[in-house]
């Protein structure tokens, strides 16, 4: 399987609904397995690089480290079936309370709902955790509001026109984006969630790939 173009990585994505960015599925695809090394980081159409940020803006996906420190990308469709089984269907605020959230998520996340969508660099700025000794908390939080599916990734923001470097990778609450998206979203219930979602992997996984999703949901 070669995915050479962006309308082929947008098909991948509508086929199998869950696509990881690099291959830590086992007998699943992922970007960088189908893709030409030769093609990554050329700043032209068919550079992948370029295609992790264009899909969620043309509302085909969400992005974001969904599992662990792994990025990955999740159809539209089946995200909020993603959401209910992570979140087990409780606010941010909730799962603070609860004590399966830290502070400093919880505060990232106010501060996201403030702003709509920021980039990385004021978004830490705006937090108050722009010291050199807040890194490591900040992004730890910011992978923990991802791994829930509350926050993901919508684009990238230069530091200025001269920036020749990475860019900014810029988040929003995945509530907002979804809004902007489906307009709607259902209700549903975590056990129709997790029937729902083991019904979409089974048409698409290996034993082994079905069993990973299924342990890393609690399927």
């Amino acid at each position: 399987m070669e995915v050479l173009n962006y309308r082929e990585f947008v098909q991948l994505v509508e086929n199998y609904k869950i696509l990881p960015f690099s291959g830590f599925v086992p007998e699943y695809p992922s970007l960088a397995d189908v893709t030409a090394s030769d093609h990554w980081h050329t700043g032209t159409d068919t550079d992948p690089w370029q295609w992790r940020v264009k899909i969620v803006q043309d509302d085909v996906a969400a992005y974001g480290k969904f599992f662990g420190d792994k990025a990955c990308f999740i159809h539209k469709d089946l995200f909020p079936l993603f959401k209910t089984i992570l979140t087990l269907n409780k606010t941010v605020e909730e799962r603070y309370h609860d004590g399966h959230i830290s502070r400093t998520a919880l505060h990232l996340y106010k501060v996201l709902m403030e702003y709509g969508i920021m980039d990385s660099r004021n978004l830490r700025k705006e937090a108050g955790l722009n010291a050199k000794e807040d890194k490591k908390e900040y992004e730890k939080s910011l992978v923990e509001l991802q791994n829930y599916g509350d926050v993901v990734i919508t684009g990238a923001a230069k530091q200025s026109e001269n920036d020749s470097g990475w860019s900014s990778m810029c988040y929003q609450p995945s509530d907002l984006w979804l809004n902007s998206v489906k307009g709607t979203q259902d209700d549903v219930s975590i056990e129709d969630a997790k029937k729902r979602m083991l019904a979409e992997l089974s048409t698409t996984c290996t034993d082994k790939a079905l069993k990973f999703f299924a342990k890393k949901l609690k399927l």
